[in-house]
């Protein structure tokens, strides 16, 4: 209404409505972007609740399946060392402590 008597200050009102337009715009694309986010959040969320139950799966079949090792394991990185002996690394997908299995086969004389 201001803006319709005011004929001398018509383009700063105009400027203040553009402006806070597009900040409309912007907040109305942030709230879009968080629904977005929360679904997907929700999705994996039910989907770590499954890969934290796969741990009893395999220790009551006893068996490790394909799509359970790349579940678990993000890259195994085999090195021969030049005593011929290997090392083997395990690189997690999760957030496990660090530890370290070192299994040496006895030579068979």
């Amino acid at each position: 209404m201001e803006r319709i008597s005011d004929r001398e200050h018509a383009e700063v009102y105009n400027n203040m409505i553009a402006k806070r337009e597009e900040q409309i715009a912007d907040l109305e694309k942030k709230i879009s972007d968080c629904k977005i986010y929360d679904k997907i959040s929700k999705e994996k969320h039910s989907k770590l609740k499954s890969t934290a139950e796969m741990p009893d799966e395999i220790l009551e079949k006893g068996e490790l399946s394909d799509a359970q090792l790349r579940t678990l394991i993000r890259i195994i990185v085999v090195h021969q060392n030049d005593d011929k002996s290997l090392d083997i690394r395990l690189e997690f997908n999760g957030d496990f402590e660090d530890s370290v299995a070192v299994y040496v086969e006895s030579e068979i004389a």
